[in-house]
C-alpha cells in the first residue's frame, strides 16, 4: 500500500506516454506536490523520450512490473481507453490512488466497477474532468453560483472539430479508432456530458433525442456525428459533434430565467446577454458585448502567445486533486459525478444502436 506520509509530495507514475501525458507531465515535474518516479510505455522510446524531456525517474514497459517495483503513491493512467479497465485494476490493487483519462470505461457498470474497487481498496480513483478548470469555465459557475443567470433552463455545447484527420481517421492505421461503443465520438462526449451535468445540476437524463451517426464513412471512426437533444428534469440542452463543418470551435451556451452566458473554448469569450438589455437599453448591452469580445480577442493572442491554451485547466485539476489526497480533504471530482456523467454517455450511445 501507499506508504506516503501526510505533508510529503506524492510518489507519482505514469502509464502512457503518448500525446496526453504532455499534459500532465509538465505539472508532475514542476510541483512540489508530486515527485515523478516513474514512467511506462510499452513503447521504450516514449518512455525515454519523456524521461529525456521531464527528468523522471525510472522507464518500464510493463506496468505491472512497474508498480511492483516502484510502488507509487498515485498512477495516471494515460493510454487509450480500452486499456484502462485492467491497468487501473493493477494500479488500485498496488495500493496506488489512480487519475484516469476519460473515458475511463466504455459503460456506466464498468466505470461503477472500477469506482467500487477503489472504495474496497480505500483509494481514490478520478476520471479527469480538466475543461471544469478552465477560466471561462470557472467564470461561468462562478455566474450561476451567484444567481446572475437565475434558475439554469439550458445549455447547448457543439463540437467542430476534424478529428478525422488524425489517428481517429487515418485509414493507413489498423483496427478502429477507439474501441468504445461509440467510437471516435466517445473520445469527446465525456466533456460535453460532465460540462452539462455540471453547469445545470443534472444528475439524470430523463429523454435523449436525436443522431449517433457514421457520416464520413471512414470505417476507422465507428461514428464520427452527433446531434441530440435531452431532457433533465427542468432543464433542457442540445450536444452537437461534427467534423465537418468548419471553422474549429467548442461553443457553449448556459441559459437561465434571468440571462444567458456564451463562450468558446477554443477561443475563449465571456458573452451575458440579461433582461436588463432590452427596448431602449438594448444598444447598451450590445456595446458591453462588443467591447468584451474586443477585450476577449486581445486575450486570446496573449493566451496564444503564451501557450494558454484549451487544456489549460489541466494543471489546476490535478493540483485541487493532489492537494485534496494529500491533505485528506474532499475531491474536487467525486465518483457520484464520474458515474453522473457516464450513465448519461450511456444513454446517448444507444442511440448508435438504434442507427
Amino acid at each position: 500500500m501507499s506508504a506516503a506520509r501526510p505533508g510529503d509530495p506524492l510518489r507519482a507514475a505514469v502509464i502512457g506516454c503518448g500525446a496526453i501525458a504532455y499534459e500532465h507531465l509538465p505539472w508532475l515535474a514542476a510541483t512540489p506536490q508530486a515527485r515523478l518516479v516513474a514512467l511506462c510505455d510499452q513503447s521504450p522510446a516514449l518512455a525515454q523520450a519523456a524521461r529525456d524531456h521531464f527528468g523522471a525517474g525510472s522507464i518500464h514497459v510493463d506496468a505491472a512490473a512497474m508498480l511492483a517495483e516502484v510502488k507509487p503513491d498515485i498512477v495516471h493512467v494515460l493510454t487509450p481507453p480500452h486499456t484502462h479497465d485492467q491497468l487501473v485494476r493493477l494500479a488500485l490493487a498496488a495500493g496506488a490512488h489512480v487519475v484516469c483519462e476519460k473515458p475511463m470505461c466504455g459503460t456506466a457498470a464498468e466505470t461503477a466497477a472500477l469506482l467500487d474497487l477503489a472504495r474496497e481498496t480505500g483509494r481514490s480513483l478520478i476520471e479527469s474532468r480538466n475543461l471544469l478548470f478552465n477560466d471561462a469555465i470557472l467564470a461561468i459557475r462562478g455566474a450561476i453560483a451567484e444567481g446572475r443567470l437565475g434558475d439554469v433552463r439550458s445549455c447547448d455545447i457543439v463540437l467542430h472539430l476534424d478529428f478525422l484527420q488524425g489517428p481517429f481517421g487515418d485509414l493507413n492505421l489498423d483496427g478502429p479508432a477507439v474501441r468504445v461503443p461509440a467510437g471516435a465520438i466517445h473520445d469527446f462526449l465525456p466533456h460535453l456530458v460532465y460540462l452539462f451535468a455540471e453547469l445545470t445540476g443534472s444528475t439524470q437524463i430523463d429523454a435523449v433525442h436525436g443522431s449517433l451517426e457514421n457520416r464520413s464513412g471512414n470505417r476507422r471512426a465507428g461514428f464520427d456525428f452527433l446531434d441530440v437533444l435531452v431532457a433533465a428534469g427542468a432543464v433542457r440542452g442540445r450536444l452537437r459533434i461534427a467534423t465537418d463543418v468548419q471553422p474549429e470551435r467548442f461553443r457553449l451556451s448556459v441559459g437561465g430565467s434571468r440571462a444567458t452566458v456564451e463562450t468558446d473554448l477554443y477561443n475563449p469569450y465571456l458573452r451575458f446577454e440579461g433582461a436588463p438589455d432590452v427596448g431602449k437599453r438594448a444598444p447598451l448591452g450590445q456595446l458591453r458585448s462588443g467591447l468584451a469580445m474586443a477585450r476577449a480577442g486581445l486575450t486570446n493572442l496573449w493566451d496564444k502567445v503564451g501557450q494558454h491554451g484549451t487544456m489549460h485547466g489541466m494543471p489546476r485539476m490535478l493540483d485541487a486533486v493532489y492537494s485534496a489526497l494529500r491533505g485528506g480533504t474532499a475531491l474536487p471530482i467525486t465518483p457520484d459525478q464520474i458515474l453522473t456523467t457516464a450513465r448519461m454517455v450511456d444513454r446517448i450511445v444507444a442511440l448508435g444502436d438504434r442507427a
